[in-house]
């Protein structure tokens, strides 16, 4: 049977998986069946990471042949690396049209958007009747215009719901940003949650203690802090809850947890958070409150100033019956005035392992697949050493760091290289940061990039060193391997100045997403003519004329550009562009 005598319900189950521009470029002009077929099937429209071109496109696709919005039910749109892309197709379409969109995404690096720009977005997802996940983790948008749609899983900066709004049908639920009043609301007015993740998790907003304060009628402490009262809620339906980056007190958080009978799952992350590492505290309140609760992470560090020994005897009880019969191993690290103790598997992607951190294994696992979750680890320079209890098998993203107080010497990486590789499986690894402080020869960076098959991505904090110029084979790798580039000074004071434009115009010709900072109009062309695979660059300018020629000139390129200036403040986004 010939490939296109397959029947259509195949194609049409095949399409699900294809993303609408790759459908079209590919069976578009194939044949009359397939023109009429990929113009009356379902089809998942996701922009992110797409070139410019790609974009303008089939953006003309679309408007060629409208009827495509009507197919559309899954549409992502992305800022990330694809400057200006979201606000780009809404000033070419009326979002309104595409009538049965299911989902919608927004990605941005900012969570800043105009008025216009949310009250746009708003008047829009009340218009959509099949929408049912709405995903801008960077927008805010009022809960009254959630309270009207049908959106059941719902990702936002932050939610404030409140009475007058009446109840939501957002069943799984993802903040940003939430306070404990936040919360508050959200557990009354939202009662059909059965999920809830929320990244930033503070016990106040210090900005609105007071607006919160009337409103929530919150007793206040002796010492000025809140009393909340969560006694009259009771969440039946919520079964997990995540709340990453904790600042809250044990008493809080206990509080809360009483309002979740039916809990099965919870994670928790809590750094500088003495009063969380109390085995028994933790084990008094499951056993009490939380009788279905089958899967606990945590993650809870604080810095201490007991003795080493006293704080051992202190986390000793998570390691005892309690914790083996729920199946919940923990360990715990204890370094110089820091600890750390975490259930195993690790079950967070971001790791930092520090200078002088001994581990203590729970006896049951000895540490069997301990950080396979890890993806992002930092490591500072006095950690690599030769220890055997520290190994980490699936890291993506690799940076090498160092304290203020600990400058990294060439020569004591290049003794700890072979430790390195006994401690992080560099196989896996796509991108290598190389911070401030750390200063590399070029030899050693060789050496280290050599170990990565699959590197693609490079963030240098520093100042390329000469050397760098003359190591020929480096140059070649890098040249070969770096399909992204960050070379910008971190600091909104400072910028690195490219040295040599013509070198790093010949080294890094093959990159297609760059970021660095520009001090003048010729290397900016350069750039933008010489890297000819570029599809990406953001610019932090170093004066307001590279700035303003970039306003002028930006759109002229086929490449996403987005510009903003070094000295200004970085959340001003009068100063900020993208093309």
């Amino acid at each position: 049977m010939k490939f296109e005598q397959l029947p259509n319900e195949i194609f049409v189950e095949c399409f699900q998986y294809l993303n609408a521009p790759d459908i079209f470029y590919s069976f578009d002009r194939l044949n009359y069946q397939f023109y009429i077929l990929i113009r009356n099937v379902h089809l998942h429209l996701n922009f992110e990471q797409v070139k410019k071109s790609l974009f303008n496109e089939f953006c003309q696709t679309i408007r060629i042949n409208p009827t495509i919005k009507r197919n559309i039910i899954y549409l992502k749109l992305s800022n990330i690396g694809t400057y200006g892309q979201i606000q780009s197709f809404i000033s070419l379409f009326a979002l309104n049209e595409f009538i049965h969109l299911r989902s919608l995404s927004f990605i941005d690096e900012v969570f800043h958007r105009t008025s216009q720009e949310q009250q746009q977005v708003s008047s829009i997802l009340t218009l959509l009747p099949d929408l049912h996940r709405f995903y801008a983790p960077r927008w805010k948008i009022e809960a009254e215009v959630i309270s009207k749609t049908k959106i059941q899983v719902l990702t936002l900066w932050m939610y404030r719901p409140t009475s007058i709004y009446g109840i939501s049908a957002v069943t799984s639920l993802r903040v940003c940003y939430c306070t404990v009043p936040d919360l508050q609301s959200i557990l009354n007015y939202t009662s059909m949650l059965k999920y809830i993740k929320i990244d930033s998790f503070q016990g106040y907003d210090m900005q609105y203690n007071i607006h919160y304060n009337m409103e929530y009628k919150m007793r206040c402490n002796a010492d000025g802090s809140y009393k909340y009262d969560f006694s009259k809620i009771c969440a039946v339906h919520l079964k997990q809850l995540h709340l990453d980056r904790s600042l809250t007190s044990f008493e809080l958080i206990e509080q809360l947890l009483k309002c979740f009978p039916n809990l099965k799952i919870f994670s928790i992350v809590a750094i500088n958070a003495r009063n969380m590492i109390d085995a028994n505290l933790w084990q008094h309140l499951i056993k009490s409150s939380l009788p279905l609760l089958r899967v606990f992470n945590f993650n809870f560090g604080c810095h201490y100033s007991d003795s080493y020994d006293n704080m051992l005897i202190k986390l000793s009880p998570f390691q005892t019956d309690f914790w083996r019969q729920h199946n919940w191993y923990i360990n715990y690290a204890v370094g110089n005035e820091f600890t750390s103790v975490y259930t195993i598997p690790y079950s967070f992607t971001h790791y930092t392992l520090t200078t002088a951190m001994k581990k203590y294994n729970s006896p049951s696992t000895n540490g069997l697949n301990e950080f396979d979750n890890v993806k992002y680890l930092s490591l500072l320079a006095g950690a690599i050493r030769d220890d055997s209890s520290w190994h980490f098998r699936n890291v993506q993203s690799l940076s090498l760091a160092s304290t203020r107080d600990y400058r990294v010497e060439d020569d004591e990486y290049e003794m700890k290289i072979e430790n390195l590789k006994k401690m992080v499986n560099l196989s896996n690894i796509t991108e290598l940061e190389i911070t401030e402080r750390c200063v590399i020869k070029s030899e050693l960076l060789f050496e280290i990039l050599k170990q990565m098959p699959n590197i693609s991505s490079l963030i240098l904090k520093n100042q390329i060193i000469s050397s760098f110029y003359i190591n020929h084979e480096l140059c070649e790798l890098l040249n070969k391997k770096i399909k992204i580039l960050y070379y910008t000074d971190p600091s909104w004071y400072h910028y690195t100045k490219i040295q040599d434009i013509d070198w790093f115009c010949k080294t890094f010709s093959n990159v297609e997403e760059l970021h660095c900072d520009i001090d003048n109009v010729d290397d900016a062309l350069l750039i933008l003519t010489k890297c000819s695979k570029l599809s990406r660059i953001k610019v932090k300018c170093a004066n307001i004329s590279i700035y303003t020629w970039f306003e002028d000139n930006a759109r002229t390129f086929n490449v996403y550009i987005n510009y903003e200036l070094k000295h200004d403040d970085p959340y001003d986004t009068t100063l900020s562009d993208s093309y």
